[in-house]
């Protein structure tokens, strides 16, 4: 009823106008279209889109690995610093269980637009493990730490230049470096400079 008193207002409005200029009719008609679009928009009830689990999309943040692409974590440069949801604490390279390993939150996106999903494209990955691989190898660590041990070749591999070249003078202690060398890289002492963690691919 009140939407049929506005439509006969407005048509008594521009049956009075049409004596007046074109341009102030002009005006006028603009300013009641846009009205009526306005009243029409907001008289739509507004729809919430909701999450199907029969529909053949799934959602976003469940897509397998490879077609996501995640953030490093970020590691703290600070010693006391304990780690918070977006920061690692420092790193230190010590041989833990995987259920001691410290956790954090990266930001991840899906890899290309071609993939279809449901939900936010660019989301918080959660209980992400606070590892970091710069390509050393255990094993290779190792095999040249007890062939190459008394040339210091290990040393230099694990960026640590200045301990190898007393190593490559004194032909690795006259064997006794090299020994214990060997027992600290076992018990999990001697790891990489940059302190980041043994690299399982080969």
């Amino acid at each position: 009823m009140e939407s049929k008193w506005k439509h006969g207002i407005e048509v008594e409005c521009l049956a009075g106008l049409m004596g007046k200029s074109t341009f102030e009719f002009f005006l006028l008609s603009c300013l009641i279209i846009c009205t009526v679009s306005l009243n029409i928009t907001d008289e739509t009830p507004s729809v919430e889109v909701e999450f199907n689990p029969y529909s053949p999309k799934i959602l976003c943040h469940l897509l397998p690995e490879e077609f996501v692409i995640c953030d490093e974590p970020q590691f703290s440069t600070n010693e006391s610093h304990t780690g918070d949801n977006f920061t690692c604490s420092a790193v230190s390279a010590k041989q833990y269980q995987y259920s001691e390993v410290q956790q954090t939150s990266v930001f991840c996106k899906v890899v290309d637009s071609s993939i279809e999903c449901s939900g936010n494209r660019t989301f918080v990955k959660e209980e992400v493990p606070c590892v970091r691989y710069t390509g050393y190898c255990f094993i290779t660590v190792l095999l040249q730490s007890v062939f190459l041990g008394c040339l210091g070749v290990d040393r230099f591999y694990l960026g640590y230049p200045g301990s190898g070249v007393g190593k490559l003078i004194t032909l690795g202690g006259v064997g006794l470096w090299w020994f214990i060398d060997i027992i600290l890289l076992l018990i999990g002492v001697l790891v990489p400079e940059d302190k980041s963690d043994w690299c399982v691919y080969y």
